[in-house]
């Protein structure tokens, strides 16, 4: 008995000793390999990364989520790494390859974007953009592409630029899509626009006919290729609008267009044969691209001393809606440094064949500076940054004071170069368009 006793001992010593080397090693393959289970990234070395599992990687992982990736929530990245794009490095962090972008996750767009806060952007510009384009009209589409489109200096033929940027515009080639010809449209092709239309590309422009200069009308162009540089443009025929001089003569240019409520509308500049004045602002319901209803409304003419400087002109509108408002933008007088801008503005559920729906301003938005050498800016037209975070302002001007009586026919002078800032927004919701800035290199920032 004393010696089963003393066998009984040593053995119970013995499973002791066993039991505490087995709890030492627990923080060992098997605990880590717990740890692994309970971190669904699935990474063979438990995620530690060695960095203590901050999830740090080689980049430093700069996607600031508000999780801040810090792997508290065991590192599963349930928020996709929603920094607004969603990640779509095709890595999808699962810390495998570090987030590898090489740019430690700053998303190689030349701009500032970080993950926690807005988007914005920063790119530079050189004023002037264009030389000798006139009527600049440059719209940004879906596909990325910047395209440009002006009256160019010899009034004979459309020309169109396409370009990844704003700046790249000023440098790539520009495609005649568009000769003058025939009889109807042969003379000052004028002030061309694109749109993109429920698929189709179309441009509207200005022509005069053969037998008169001064017969002016609208005209319209169809394309129906993805990129408008390429395939062929249809004439789909004139924009006819009822006014018109005694003799049948015709003085409408300057159209736009633009959507609203499910409602297409056609803004241009035209003569009424009952003032005796240069052209008016109108609007009216198009039936398709190339025909509207037959019911025009005048939105504005020519009353204030800045829009009869010379000419009683109000022309050239274009629309931009923001802040519950739609407002649109015109130019008035001769269009020589006496050229300015003026705006309307409407609440977006107004009736905007209504012209009491609209309110206009009494003073110039935007008119010559002496201080900066930019004189007579008008034709403006509105864009968008790359990513859609900052408004431009698009317009023509020259750098130089040109009075026509005095210097000679505005028309027949090209050096009204076309420019692009940024458009800047007031406390209360109102665009701030001038002053034009000098020439020169700028650097146009999200706010």
């Amino acid at each position: 008995m004393k010696y089963a006793f003393l066998f009984f001992c040593l053995v119970a010593l013995l499973t002791a000793c066993s039991n505490d080397t087995s709890s030492s090693d627990c923080q060992g393959e098997d605990c880590d390999t717990q740890v692994s289970h309970g971190d669904s990234d699935g990474d063979s070395d438990s995620d530690t990364d060695t960095d203590s599992d901050t999830d740090t990687d080689a980049d430093s992982d700069t996607d600031t989520d508000a999780d801040s990736d810090s792997d508290t929530d065991s590192d599963t990245d349930s928020d996709s790494d929603t920094d607004g794009d969603s990640d779509t490095d095709g890595d999808a962090d699962t810390d495998g390859d570090a987030d590898t972008d090489g740019d430690a996750d700053t998303d190689t767009d030349a701009d500032t974007e970080t993950d926690t806060g807005p988007l914005t952007e920063s790119f530079e510009v050189t004023n002037p953009l264009i030389l000798k384009r006139a009527d600049p009209w440059m719209y940004h589409h879906t596909d990325g592409y910047y395209y440009f489109i002006a009256t160019e200096p010899e009034y004979k033929f459309i020309g169109l630029r396409r370009a990844d940027s704003v700046q790249g515009l000023a440098t790539v080639k520009e495609t005649a899509i568009w000769t003058a010809h025939g009889n109807r449209m042969s003379q000052h092709i004028w002030a061309p626009e694109l749109h993109y239309i429920d698929g189709t590309w179309y441009i509207y422009f200005a022509a005069a006919s053969l037998a008169n200069q001064w017969d002016i009308r609208l005209y319209v162009l169809e394309n129906t290729s993805s990129n408008p540089i390429e395939g062929s443009w249809t004439e789909k025929g004139e924009v006819v609008t009822p006014m018109a001089a005694s003799d049948g003569t015709k003085f409408t240019l300057d159209a736009t267009t633009f959507e609203h409520n499910g409602i297409r509308y056609l803004l241009w500049a035209d003569r009424s044969p009952n003032l005796d004045q240069n052209t008016q602002v109108y609007i009216d319901r198009l039936v398709n691209p190339w025909t509207i209803e037959g019911n025009p409304v005048m939105l504005t003419k020519p009353e204030y001393e800045w829009e009869i400087n010379r000419y009683a002109v109000n022309e050239g509108p274009a629309v931009i809606k923001r802040n519950g408002r739609i407002f649109i933008s015109y130019s008035a007088s001769a269009t020589d440094s006496r050229y300015a801008v003026g705006l309307l503005f409407a609440s977006e559920d107004a009736n905007l064949l209504d012209a009491r729906s609209w309110t206009k301003s009494s003073e110039p938005v935007m008119q010559t500076s002496v201080q900066n050498s930019i004189y007579g800016p008008g034709h403006s037209m509105f864009s968008t940054s790359p990513k859609g975070t900052i408004d431009l302002l698009v317009y023509h001007a020259r750098n130089y004071d040109f009075i026509e009586e005095r210097d000679g026919n505005a028309l027949a002078n090209h050096d009204r170069h076309a420019r692009v800032q940024k458009l800047n927004w007031s406390a209360d919701g109102m665009p701030i368009l001038g002053p034009p800035l000098p020439e020169g290199t700028i650097t146009i920032t999200t706010d």
